[in-house]
């Protein structure tokens, strides 16, 4: 197979830097910001979360319906980078706003903008997150080039950890701080979108549509027979938790446990390139041990890190920073990695059913990753609210710091245990893969 051109490949990856600019906004900031500038309560905001995700689980097969049948010039996935990227920027802006209602008035326009922005990245994440099985067949370049979409996801981090606080505390109100955050995040997203969209061709985009289509009542059947999808969709549901709850609950743990809220972006730059350095190496491990191997690779290297972490007095911040970032590189692993074991699922569906239905996988595993976001905002708000947590209290509860870093350490080690307990299920390997592709090279053969 012909490898893809690093022209591509960085193109590709311009499309993951414009969606976590707007995602870890949300991921990092956007429960504090209910509970500390919006000022409603945190399990308030955690039922916002669990709310759009329940609609999500009907929206995000639907837009996977839609994308297998779009027909454009453009093709059926690029086509939403071009002129979706628009109102989820818009839609980015509306939610960092702070109205003048009452707290139910409050309450209820969080939810409608996150509902509103949560439709709009699924119609703009789903398509983009499909083209990566219809980039390239080749397991190894579907890892490599989901380790360089992880390392611009990663850079985006890097510019939402360091950038927002800095920005929000230059200014006198926090409320015109985070409105300003939004729309430069906003702006950033929408232009390397489209330079996404310039950037990437797709070899088997729109071949056999017409062979492939499918009706509204056939996906059920057709995504049964998809057991490794399934496995990797519940694996990458709690591997994500364990490194979501991490990044919402850093602001919390920074500004109170730690009491230096200007620490924030180097906790987070440190963190981060950790998850770099993590994604640099995944390649050569997963080339050696496959990708489930360095599946379990990653998850010892994070239940390491955190338990060191746990256990590390909150005065000795060198060390604390020290153990975060090695956690970090095991996190890292195992979030990428379930980005590069979903493709393999397409061709295995495709094996199985004989119909190709990139954006239907693909809803179900972003929906297991919207899914994650909220259980971890959920989880956070109500250790929050369990442990009487006070916004903008200077002094919390012995209750309330505990319950803080145990959303940073022993909730994570949890939950990244499961996610291990769970890919070893998934059978996918390089020699089944193999197998696949020359079954399906055969079928294609026959019916040229």
């Amino acid at each position: 197979m012909k490898p893809l051109s690093m022209r591509t490949k960085i193109g590709y990856g311009l499309g993951d830097l414009a969606s976590n600019f707007l995602f870890q906004l949300t991921v990092i900031y956007l429960l504090f910001f209910y509970t500390d500038i919006l000022k409603i309560s945190a399990i308030s905001a955690g039922m916002i979360f669990l709310v759009a995700r329940i609609w999500d689980a009907i929206n995000d097969p639907m837009m996977g319906l839609v994308v297998d049948h779009t027909k454009s010039k453009h093709g059926k996935a690029r086509v939403y980078l071009l002129y979706g990227s628009l109102p989820l920027a818009i839609a980015t802006v509306l939610m960092f706003q702070v109205p003048g209602f009452s707290e139910g008035g409050r309450v209820a326009y969080a939810l409608v903008t996150y509902m509103l922005w949560g439709m709009l990245y699924t119609l703009v994440n789903i398509p983009y997150s499909s083209l990566t099985a219809s980039l390239t067949q080749d397991p190894q370049e579907r890892t490599s080039l989901s380790s360089i979409r992880m390392i611009f996801m990663l850079i985006g981090v890097i510019c939402v950890s360091v950038l927002v606080e800095p920005i929000v505390s230059s200014f006198e109100q926090s409320v015109a701080g985070y409105r300003v955050v939004a729309i430069l995040f906003a702006i950033l997203s929408f232009v390397f979108f489209q330079l996404c969209f310039l950037s990437t061709r797709v070899a088997k985009e729109d071949q056999g549509m017409e062979a492939n289509a499918y009706s509204i009542k056939e996906v059920w059947p057709i995504l049964l027979k998809n057991g490794p999808l399934f496995i990797i969709a519940i694996t990458s549901l709690f591997g994500s938790m364990a490194s979501f709850i991490r990044e919402t609950a850093a602001i919390y743990f920074v500004n109170y446990n730690v009491g230096r809220s200007e620490m924030l972006p180097v906790f987070l730059g440190v963190v981060v390139i950790s998850m770099v350095v993590g994604n640099i190496l995944l390649p050569r491990i997963t080339e050696r041990f496959d990708k489930k191997g360095a599946y379990y690779i990653g998850t010892v290297i994070a239940v390491i890190g955190s338990l060191f972490f746990h256990f590390t007095p909150i005065s000795n911040l060198t060390m604390i920073m020290v153990f975060a970032a090695f956690s970090s590189v095991g996190f890292a692993m195992v979030g990428t990695l379930g980005w590069s074991m979903v493709p393999d699922t397409v061709e295995y569906g495709e094996y199985k059913t004989g119909v190709r239905t990139e954006g239907i996988i693909y809803a179900v595993f972003s929906f297991s990753q919207k899914l994650a976001t909220a259980v971890a905002g959920l989880l956070v708000a109500t250790i929050l609210e369990t442990t009487d947590y006070v916004a903008n209290a200077a002094n919390q509860s012995p209750e309330t710091l505990s319950g803080i870093l145990s959303t940073l350490t022993i909730i994570p080690i949890t939950l990244v245990l499961i996610s291990a307990i769970a890919v070893h299920f998934y059978k996918i390997d390089r020699v089944f893969f193999k197998e696949i592709q020359e079954k399906l090279e055969m079928e294609n053969r026959k019916q040229a």
